[in-house]
């Protein structure tokens, strides 16, 4: 008897006979389409003769009866009635291509739908799976190979069947990396998944007729839900009933997963497809358990108007009514999408993110109000895992698990965990790179964390460095939900202008338009419009007289002072239109002038302690800035003690303070290390240079 893994190896070993006209990319194509079709003629064999009978007797029923009727004859969720094997098809070589296209337009509709998005899509039919081989006369034997290989359920049961697909589906990832960063999560990440989100559960697990619900929004090959559910029986009961959803926007990665589920005799139908954040097809469910690595770094511009939307009328009674991310990347929709899906009895979620939810934009802004919104109004965040380096197929970034739970224990609320997974104590390198991935977690890495989330406790241990010694080092912290939490502060300094009149800044004046439209008229009476330009025109005149007084003058460093000589020369009172004119056409900041206030001849005549309690200045919005104040620190003291003795003048404008969130990960674990002796420095730049030397030597010499 062949072990799934010998099965797998010899069903892979089949794109041997492709390879001459099948890109590596391509082989999944061929492999796992044709591993279905081989699978369902094994299964449906025995039946046959009665779907064919039922077939010819109530072929003339309704759809929806006739679907029924051979359901039954078949015994199975599915039937064909075309009356062709994919051994009967090779029977007939000249044939081939017309019997096949019958052959798969023969299944029922959900197996129809499955061999659609092989294809690409409904609209593209049922040719793509075939015809390719076809053209390059590779149908014949491609099909002969396969009808060779025995997956018939009393040979390979639906454990093994899944098992041997899910291994052909992982090939295939690894073959090429084109696909695999997108669609494909690595075991391992998944398994570690699997056990934080499933640690703790199991007296709940272990009720007799217990049963549970576990969705995957963005479940590509459906991966983490079967490798969930298999962990769930294989480690904690095996009595448990459990139910596998999931959603999946790309065609082909659906098909596949739907496969999966089927051979593995799950609920197929479970499985659907589209985009999860604009259609939810699975709208009215909640589930007890979550598992997903959505899609991060990829923007959401296409679907902006309906999130938006949806934000706009439903608020927190829809899914987004604590905010949304940046455009740039969409990850956290998916998020708040299962927070929307927690049972209220009970759920756990574990996510893979990268590094932008934990602390990209400002106080206010959306990433941070929605962390505001998990954290503080939910209390739902239980833990985040750093995750090494170079794990992923298509990637090298850094990534993070998160775990959700909204039924923390009660020595947990309030608190959220970080365990600091990077280092070499919790992975393996590979001997050989897959794309990007060159390490693993390693069983021993995947138990270490899994304790670390149980214990729930600060953690030291010895970690090893680069150069194979050991440090002790900081691996898992407990916080505060408060300790990411900060006010955020805007911190305003005067406006401080210099008046150096000359003719440039005269001509300046002239030049501005608002200057210009003094002398105008909004009026539609003639002689009263005529009355309000001469009006306008005198002042014009009386401002321009004023300031060519103190044309070349010395420089007037008080704006109080500059605006009580050009009022005493006006006929007129300066309003608060014509002091900002003046200001922004013949002001220039400066430093070392006095500070501007509103209305010039309200200014007190000293700086500093007068205004600070009276009369605020107006602020220089260059010189605006804002002050991060964690959450448990006195606001005041620490303006005092932290802004004032460097910029004395600057004042708190506490109007606009804003709440933020962010989990500076990094930070927490940060190590300083030391910077290198110079004599070190050094000599290693002068082995450099001497190194530089003798090649330039040799190449002299040849």
């Amino acid at each position: 008897m062949f072990s799934p893994n010998e099965f797998a190896d010899f069903i892979w070993n089949i794109k041997e006979l492709i390879r001459d006209e099948y890109s590596e990319k391509d082989y999944e194509d061929v492999i796992l389409p044709f591993t279905l079709l081989r699978r369902l003629d094994c299964v449906l064999e025995k039946t046959q003769n009665k779907v064919d009978e039922a077939f010819k007797k109530y072929s003339k029923q309704p759809p929806g009866t006739l679907d029924r009727l051979l359901t039954k004859a078949a015994g199975q969720p599915f039937y064909n009635t075309s009356g062709f094997t994919l051994s009967s098809l090779t029977k007939i070589p000249a044939d081939l291509g017309e019997n096949f296209d019958k052959y798969l337009k023969g299944f029922s509709n959900n197996i129809k739908d499955i061999l659609y998005n092989f294809s690409g899509g409904e609209e593209k039919g049922l040719s793509p799976i075939y015809e390719t081989l076809l053209r390059k006369d590779l149908l014949l034997v491609v099909t002969k190979e396969f009808t060779n290989i025995d997956l018939h359920p009393e040979v390979v049961d639906n454990h093994d069947m899944g098992t041997i697909f899910e291994i052909l589906i992982r090939k295939a990832k690894e073959t090429t990396n084109e696909k695999a960063g997108q669609y494909y999560t690595p075991r391992e990440i998944v398994k570690l998944m699997v056990n934080l989100v499933f640690t703790s559960e199991t007296e709940k697990l272990q009720e007799p007729g217990k049963g549970v619900m576990i969705y995957d929004p963005c479940c590509g090959t459906g991966g983490m839900l079967t490798t969930a559910k298999e962990h769930l029986l294989k480690t904690i009961n095996p009595k448990l009933d459990v139910y596998l959803f999931g959603q999946e926007i790309n065609e082909q990665t659906y098909a596949i997963a739907k496969s999966d589920m089927l051979m593995k005799g799950e609920k197929a139908e479970n499985i659907k497809h589209g985009n999860t954040i604009t259609r939810d097809k699975l709208l009215s469910h909640h589930f007890n358990y979550m598992l997903t690595n959505p899609p991060f770094g990829d923007d959401w511009k296409n679907i902006r108007e309906f999130v938006e939307e949806e934000a706009k009328t439903k608020g927190y009674t829809g899914r987004f009514g604590a905010g949304t991310p940046d455009v740039s990347d969409g990850s956290f929709l998916f998020l708040q999408h299962m927070i929307s899906k927690m049972d209220a009895r009970g759920s756990k979620i574990a996510i893979v993110f990268n590094g932008s939810p934990l602390f990209n934009g400002d106080a206010g802004g959306g990433w941070s109000n929605i962390r505001g919104w998990i954290m503080d109004d939910l209390d739902l965040l239980d833990c985040i895992v750093a995750l090494p380096k170079d794990l992923f197929y298509a990637t090298n970034i850094s990534t993070y698990v998160w775990i959700l739970n909204n039924r923390k224990p009660e020595t947990r609320k309030g608190k959220v965990l970080l365990i600091n997974g990077i280092h070499k104590n919790f992975y393996s390198k590979l001997r050989r790179s897959i794309g990007k991935k060159q390490v693993e977690i390693s069983e021993a890495g995947i138990k270490l964390i899994t304790e670390m989330y149980q214990a729930f406790e600060n953690k030291t241990m010895d970690i090893e460095e680069e150069d194979g010694s050991l440090k002790s080092k900081e691996v898992a912290k407990v916080f505060n939900v408060e300790d990411f939490k900060y006010t955020k502060v805007t911190v305003e300094r005067p406006l401080r202008l210099a008046y150096d009149i000359n003719d440039e800044r005269i001509e300046n004046l002239k030049s501005n338009e608002k200057f210009i439209n003094l002398a105008s008229s909004k009026k539609k009476d003639p002689l009263k419009a005529q009355a309000d330009i001469e009006r306008g025109k005198q002042k014009q005149r009386e401002i321009l007289t004023a300031l060519d007084k103190l044309k070349n003058e010395v420089k007037i460093m008080d704006d109080r002072i500059f605006f009580e000589i050009i009022a005493d020369g006006l006929s007129f009172k300066l309003n608060k239109q014509l002091i900002k004119l003046l200001r922004d056409a013949l002001g220039e900041k400066d430093e070392d002038a006095k500070e501007v206030f509103e209305n010039p001849f309200d200014a007190p005549t000293q700086s500093g302690a007068v205004w600070q309690w009276q009369i605020k200045p107006l602020p220089d919005s260059d010189l605006r800035d804002a002050e991060n104040i964690p959450w448990k620190t006195d606001i005041e003291e620490y303006f005092k003690t932290e802004v004032l003795p460097f910029v004395p003048d600057a004042w708190m404008d506490r109007s606009k303070d804003k709440i933020g969130y962010e989990i500076p990960f990094t930070k927490y674990f940060y190590e300083y290390k030391p910077l290198r002796d110079l004599e070190e420095i050094m000599a290693d730049i002068e082995a450099l240079e001497d190194e530089t030397e003798n090649l330039l030597r040799e190449i002299k010499d040849e």
